[in-house]
């Protein structure tokens, strides 16, 4: 134990705690090392490490249990019976005895005839006795196997070549001694976990052999065959014990002893990565073999031992399979789980007790032979005899080990037979780089067939995995030799290996269809490969040819050099003959559509080539696939979504690829609205035809005529939608090419823009929801474009705008107007200057109230440009486009929304006109209070809210432009009052009222305050006459007309008052008159106010005059504590015996609990804090009159709080009496707390335990 520690090991002492080593004494206490206490510091250590290795047994073990499952269901049927019957008969003639915890069951309660078992009492064991003497075993196995590494590795050393050979042999040979002893006493998991510690020391005893080069066998043989050979040595061994002696564990282990023999053995020999792949492949062909072999059926009973079984034997305490053995270093516990006894029979589930009295007693109990009796709900009877379990011991553990051993190892080979195919790089590497890609696909595919044959998924998986490496292998070797043509190589091997597949599928549809399915998807892997090479490449020749192209209308692509890339355009030629053979059936026929599709898209783009053949090449051949993909479409009228989407990405490419120059631009431009014309022309037609028609066959499916015509009436609208949104740049592109400047150009364009309405109005009805959506793309073409420096942009988007709500007025669905709507705020933006002006710049003078001086207009504090007229005119376009919006609304909204539009315009041209100051501010102000009293004066609605929303933007920009001068900002603050209080009093509407009386009171605050600064008054004064504003306020809510606005105005009187607070600039005595004054108007609303307010506002102004008294207080620099919280304190509690005396209902909590916390909790901290013990004393005794008078009165609040604070006081003083205590008194009072509680608990549970046994021993 003691062997791996040093003296300079450390340990926590148990007498003091503190940290010692074995080489000296404790510096604390002076007590002599101690190397158990070390020992026990070292072991924790090790438990922690293998914990984890523990979790992973218990796991494996859990997963081999299920095994009894059904079992354990049949026996704790009957089981729960006689246990029931049994506890009736105890509690007929002992009914004192103690209930004990029932066993636990995975089992669902029983139906039918079967009695149900008691419901559980207490709480459930949360294991039971065979799990835990499961687990011990699998603990003690890792520790013991822990031990053995640490002697082979660290205490070797210590001996001498004897002894050495000695302790290991005897060890050895001892260890593997035990289990045919153990297992004659039915101890299965005993043995099995020897077992396994067994073939542990054997490879222990292999490194041991080499270690002290024993015979001379390090010095003759290189260290990779003497490890192989250990290693095959310890497979034998574990197989051949295995076979004598009956244990699992050995299986396993020699399972897992296989595994590295073969490459250890290969580990010096000058095999390449293919020949390393081959050997790893070997080792993972053994394990299927091995998985096969162990795949056959159990021996199943006779019938005449499955028809007359009519008990079920239970013998003794026998852990067959489901005890799990211990895990040793070589994890050969992975399967001892699954072991059986050699007399064939099943330990039963038993409760915590039962199994524990059955293996030390080995009598029979009444559960252990039950009658069994035929019922609908009982489960079928399971033969458990011996003659009918002769499989091999953990059969299905041996099958999951050699499952995962073959997926690690073809892992390994596979990847090693990757890295080989990839790096050969002369023919001869890569020829046998591709066989060992092939091996190893090889023994995939046949562990595919092996282990998911059940399932039904393993053939056509095993199929398309010999596919794709035959591909891959008949790839690699060309592709050495001609690496520049791989794209060739690549498809030549896809379609090779796809003509093998279709030649091929008809023997093995006739045998083995899955596989067929399987290997026609394994080619269309391998095909995918050069396709997406293809198509990556057929992409990048696309954006070569639009890099041509650039910039637009002045590029100058590089000419024709004479070699053309015939490559790309052959490959893909042919990806695409293999893709149409290999979709043929019985692969769906959308799918060779769509391959068709895909190679009429990306085959235009690869003809032109790089230098292309002419700069016209990759526009003449994307226009010809797209009319390729349209006559399809139109002609076969099946799959109409996937040619129009060719269609239009070919399209679209021309248009990108055309645009090197105006000629050509207007030629692609041309021939797109040309198509789309002449599909729309098509399209109309077959909108005149009626729907319906016969049912007529397309291909391999049936399409209906109504469907089919459906489909071209789809396709003409979209054609024509695409058409009418490509009329502006075409034209534009044509009048550019005919040689006009750019600025007629663009008005040309926006021209075509603005008359695409006409053309929306003119289309016909059945498609009228297409040509809506064509024209309003067509009509975005209107938009500014770059520099303007003729023209207007906001003009422009303005024209945009009115185009786009022209279209939306002839569309059938309301969200037509979001492309108007979003221009509309593109347009404000461009108009951007002229609403800074008017509504942003007069903000301005928030930051130079005063200043004086306007210049111009005034509605900015700085000089600014004159204002075009074209924001006027762009503002007034606007207005027609707003008004068709609220067509819906009727037209009064109509002219109301057109008026606010029209009348920002016209501030503009106020603006423009350079009127002088304060005209235009004058006209926002005079125009947004009006609209704030007609808004007010009228029923709510939604031009209600729109005139005040408009009147408060004009009212604010308006007033803020007053501020230029002192008698501008006061009179346009007293016509704001005049204005709000109009609102205020004669409102329509409640809401509108109470923004009256708020915003009213705000603006008198205002106007009282600009009228001081104006006349220079002192701070203080000023904040008088606001108090002054304020006192009005509260006492104009208690008028007649201002009933139902109270609390809005007394909230906007008390608000006025805090203003006049925040005027005193700090002043204390100014503070406090201000706080005692406004205290007393509050004080005085409680004469007016209802009497269920009147407490509340008392309170309020008791709260006031506080502050008061305690601002008055700070001024004349009073220190003491409770000069501030005893009056205010006194105050609450008057409030609080008022409140009480006018409603006896409520408790000492509200109207004394307020003030007792604020007269004792800030004493209490400070007499926690102050070290003078007066604080205290007074404390102690105020707050013990509290809880007496709390008593005399029966008051819950002063008992409460007064015994609380007493109780604080009292701790307080008695932590001040601890600290003259020594330290270890408080540390030995816990201790012997603890330990008393740990004496008690053991007594009880040690009481519990004889009463258990005491009780399960009788009869």
């Amino acid at each position: 134990m003691l062997t791996g520690m040093t003296e300079h090991a450390s340990y926590p002492c148990p007498l003091c705690r503190a940290t010692a080593t074995l080489g000296g004494p404790c510096p604390g206490c002076g007590r002599a090392p101690d190397p158990d206490a070390a020992a026990v510091l070292a072991y924790e250590t090790q438990i922690a490490a293998t914990t984890t290795r523990l979790e992973q047994a218990r796991a494996a073990y859990e997963t081999l249990a299920d095994q009894l499952a059904q079992l354990r269901r049949d026996r704790e049927v009957y089981a729960s019976r006689v246990r029931i019957a049994v506890a009736r008969e105890r509690s007929a003639h002992q009914p004192t005895l103690l209930t004990l915890p029932p066993t636990t069951s995975s089992l669902p309660p029983a139906t039918g005839g079967l009695p149900q078992a008691a419901p559980s009492v207490g709480r459930q064991p949360e294991s039971s006795p065979r799990t835990v003497q499961n687990l011990l075993f699998v603990l003690g196995g890792l520790l013991l196997g822990i031990a053995a590494i640490v002697f082979t590795a660290v205490a070797w050393a210590t001996f001498d070549v004897v002894g050495r050979a000695l302790i290991l042999g005897v060890l050895t040979v001892g260890v593997l001694a035990v289990p045919p002893l153990v297992r004659r006493r039915a101890l299965t998991a005993t043995a099995e976990t020897f077992a396994a510690l067994g073939l542990l020391l054997v490879v222990l005893d292999g490194y041991a052999i080499w270690y002290v080069n024993l015979g001379g066998v390090a010095d003759h043989g290189n260290p990779g065959f003497y490890a192989g050979a250990v290693a095959t040595f310890t497979a034998l061994l574990g197989y051949g014990y295995a076979r004598v002696v009956g244990t699992a564990a050995t299986r396993f282990g020699a399972l897992l002893a296989a595994q590295p023999a073969l490459p250890l053995l290969f580990l010096e020999s000058s095999a390449d990565v293919a020949g390393w792949s081959l050997i790893f492949t070997a080792v993972a062909l053994g394990d299927l073999v091995l998985f096969r072999l162990l795949a056959g059926p159990a021996a199943a009973p006779t019938t005449g031992e499955a028809a007359s079984s009519t008990a079920v034997p239970v013998t003794g305490e026998v852990a067959t399979e489901t005890a799990a053995p211990t895990a040793g270093a070589t994890g050969a516990t992975a399967g001892g789980a699954a072991a059986t006894d050699p007399s064939g029979s099943v330990a039963a589930a038993s409760g915590p007790d039962e199994s524990i009295s059955e293996s030390v007693s080995g009598q029979p109990t009444p559960e252990q032979v039950v009658p069994r009796q035929p019922s609908a709900a009982s489960p079928a009877p399971v033969a458990v005899a011996g003659p009918a379990r002769a499989e091999v011991p953990g059969r299905a553990g041996l099958r999951v080990l050699s499952l995962l051993a073959y997926l690690g190892m073809l892992g390994i080979g596979g990847l090693l037979s990757l890295v080989a195919w990839l790096l050969g790089a002369d023919l001869d590497t890569a020829v046998t780089g591709s066989l060992a890609l092939l091996a190893a696909a090889g023994v995939l595919a046949a562990g595919l067939w092996q282990i998911g044959a059940t399932a039904g998924f393993a053939r056509p998986e095993a199929g398309g995995v010999i596919t794709v490496a035959l591909a891959a292998a008949l790839a690699r070797p060309p592709l050495v030799q001609w690496p520049h043509h791989w794209l060739l190589v690549m498809a030549g091997a896809a379609a090779l290996v796809a003509a093998l597949v279709l030649l091929l599928g008809g023997p093995l549809s006739a045998r083995w269809p899955a596989v067929r399915l399987g290997m026609i998807c394994g080619a269309a892997l391998a095909l995918s490969v050069p396709a997406l090479c293809a198509a990556g490449w057929a992409l990048g020749a696309a954006w070569q040819s639009i890099e041509d192209a650039l910039p637009w209308w002045a590029a100058a692509p590089a000419r024709f050099d004479g070699s053309y890339g015939w490559l790309l355009p052959v490959s893909l030629a042919l990806v695409a003959v293999t893709a149409w053979l290999l979709t043929g059936p019985p692969v769906p026929e959308p799918v060779r559509a769509y391959a068709a599709g895909v190679a009429v898209l990306l085959l235009p783009l690869t003809v032109p080539g790089h230098p292309a053949l002419t700069p016209w090449a990759a526009l003449a051949c994307d226009l010809a696939g797209a009319a390729v993909a349209l006559a399809v479409a139109l002609l076969l009228r099946r799959h109409l979504v996937l040619w129009g989407v060719v269609a239009g990405l070919l399209a679209g490419h021309a248009l990108l690829a055309g645009s090197g120059s105006p000629a050509r631009s207007a030629w692609a431009l041309s021939g797109v609205v040309l198509l789309g014309l002449a599909v729309a022309a098509i399209g109309w037609r077959s909108a005149l035809v009626p729907d319906g028609g016969t049912r007529t066959s397309a291909g391999t499916g049936t399409v209906s005529t109504a469907s089919a015509l459906h489909g071209v009436r789809v396709l003409g609208g979209v054609s024509g939608a695409v058409a009418l949104a490509l009329v502006p740049p075409m034209v534009h592109s044509v009048v550019a090419a005919a040689g006009a400047d750019d600025p007629w150009s663009r008005r040309a364009m926006l021209a075509a823009a603005v008359l695409t309405p006409l053309w929306v109005y003119l289309s016909p009805r059945r498609v009228r929801d297409y040509a809506v959506i064509g024209g309003l793309a067509g009509a975005l073409w209107a938009l500014p474009g770059g520099p303007m420096a003729q023209d207007s942009a906001a003009v422009y988007a303005a024209l945009c705008t009115l185009a786009l709500a022209l279209v939306a007025l002839q569309a059938r669905w309301a969200r037509a107007e979001i492309p108007a709507q979003v221009v509309l705020a593109l347009t404000l933006l461009l108009s951007a200057p002229a609403l800074h002006l008017l509504f942003v710049a007069p903000l301005g003078w928030l930051g130079r109230i005063w200043a004086g001086d306007p210049v111009g207009t005034g509605l900015a504090p700085y000089p600014s440009d004159r204002l075009s007229w074209s924001y006027a005119v762009a503002l007034l376009l606007l207005a027609p486009a707003v008004a068709a919006w609220f067509r819906r609304g009727g037209v009064r909204l109509m002219a109301v929304a057109g008026g606010v539009v029209a009348g920002v315009a016209g501030l503009a041209a106020l603006a423009a006109v350079q009127a002088p100051w304060p005209t235009v501010s004058a006209v926002e102000l005079v125009l947004g209070a009006g609209l704030l009293v007609l808004a007010a004066l009228r029923r709510y609605g939604v031009l209600t809210l729109a005139g005040g929303l408009f009147g408060v933007l004009l009212t604010g920009a308006g007033l803020a432009g007053m501020l230029a001068e002192k008698w501008s900002t006061i009179a346009g603050l007293a016509l704001l009052t005049v204005a709000l209080a109009v609102v205020a009093v004669a409102g329509s509407a409640r809401a509108m009222r109470t923004v009256g009386w708020l915003t009213g009171a705000a603006v008198k605050v205002l106007l009282v305050i600009a009228i001081g600064e104006a006349a220079e008054l002192r701070f203080d004064v000023v904040a008088y006459l606001v108090l002054g504003v304020a006192a009005i306020v509260l006492g104009l809510a208690y008028a007649p007309f201002a009933r139902e606005q109270r609390v809005a105005a007394e909230a906007a009187a008390h608000a006025a008052a805090l203003v006049a607070l925040s005027l005193c600039h700090g002043h204390v005595q100014s503070i406090a008159l201000v706080l005692a004054l406004w205290g007393a108007a509050v004080g005085l609303t409680v004469l007016a106010s209802p009497r269920r307010e009147r407490v509340a506002r008392a309170a309020a102004a008791a709260l006031a005059e506080a502050l008061a008294w305690c601002a008055i207080l700070a001024a004349q620099g009073v220190g003491l504590l409770e000069a501030y919280t005893l009056p205010v304190a006194l105050l609450a509690l008057a409030v609080g015996w008022y409140a009480a005396r006018t409603r006896p209902e409520l408790s000492s909590w509200l109207y004394a609990g307020p003030a007792l916390v604020a007269a004792l909790l800030p004493s209490l901290a400070g007499a926690l804090t102050d070290e003078a013990p007066l604080r205290r004393l007074l404390l102690g005794l105020g707050a013990l009159a509290v809880t007496v008078f709390g008593s005399v009165r029966r008051l819950q609040a002063p008992v409460v709080l007064g015994g609380g604070v007493l109780l604080v006081v009292a701790l307080h003083e008695l932590l001040l009496v601890s600290r003259l205590l020594p330290t270890w008194v408080p540390i030995a009072v816990g201790g012997a707390v603890l330990l008393a509680l740990a004496i008690t608990y053991e007594r009880s549970r040690r009481d519990v335990a004889r009463l258990r046994g005491a009780i399960g021993r009788m009869r």
